[in-house]
C-alpha cells in the first residue's frame, strides 16, 4: 500500500512543478518563474484517479510551492485519507532535467524536472524498482494546475489527471 501511496504522492510532485501547456514556439527557451509559487489545493471533483494503480483516492491534498525562480522549483505535497496522512513528499529540483533526489513517504526517489514551456514541465522518476512514472504538469488557467500522470508506462491517455487550484 505504501508503494501505491508513493505513486499518488509523485503525482502531487508533478503538479506542483506545474506550468501551462505552452504554444509551440521556435524561439529561445522559456526562462523566468513558472508562475506556480504559493499554496494549492487538490480539486477532487475535477480530478480523475486510477485506484487500481494507486490505491484509494485521497480525501484532500495541499501543495505548497516555496521556490519558483525560473531555475529550480521546490515543493511540499501532503495528501490525507480517512486515517490521516496518506502521502507526503518534498523536493527541490532544477528545471534543466538533471537527476535530483526527492522524498516521498520518507523514502528517497530520484527524479528529473525539465521545463517544456513558459509554464510547463515534464517530471520523470529514475532508477526505481517496479513502476517508473512520468508526469506532464502545466498551468491551464491563471489559478489552475493540471497534472497528467502516466503510472503504468503504457502508451495512451494519462492514467490519472489531477487538478490543483490556487488557495485564495
Amino acid at each position: 500500500m505504501a508503494h501505491l501511496k508513493a505513486a499518488a504522492a509523485l503525482a502531487g510532485l508533478g503538479l506542483l512543478l506545474a506550468a501551462a501547456p505552452a504554444l509551440a514556439q521556435a524561439q529561445a527557451p522559456a526562462t523566468g518563474p513558472l508562475g506556480v509559487a504559493g499554496k494549492w489545493t487538490l480539486d477532487l471533483s475535477r480530478s480523475r484517479f486510477n485506484e487500481a494503480l494507486t490505491g484509494a483516492a485521497p480525501i484532500s491534498g495541499e501543495l505548497d510551492v516555496t521556490k519558483d525562480d525560473g531555475k529550480a522549483i521546490a515543493w511540499t505535497l501532503v495528501e490525507e485519507d480517512d486515517e490521516g496522512v496518506a502521502a507526503i513528499q518534498f523536493a527541490d529540483a532544477p528545471l534543466d532535467g538533471a537527476p535530483t533526489r526527492a522524498v516521498v513517504n520518507f523514502n528517497f526517489v530520484t527524479l528529473s524536472v525539465e521545463r517544456t514551456g513558459p509554464s510547463s514541465v515534464a517530471v520523470m522518476t529514475h532508477g526505481q524498482t517496479g513502476r517508473r512514472q512520468s508526469m506532464r504538469v502545466g498551468v491551464t488557467a491563471p489559478d489552475t494546475i493540471l497534472v497528467e500522470q502516466d503510472i503504468d508506462g503504457k502508451p495512451g491517455p494519462p492514467d490519472q489527471s489531477l487538478v490543483f487550484v490556487r488557495k485564495r
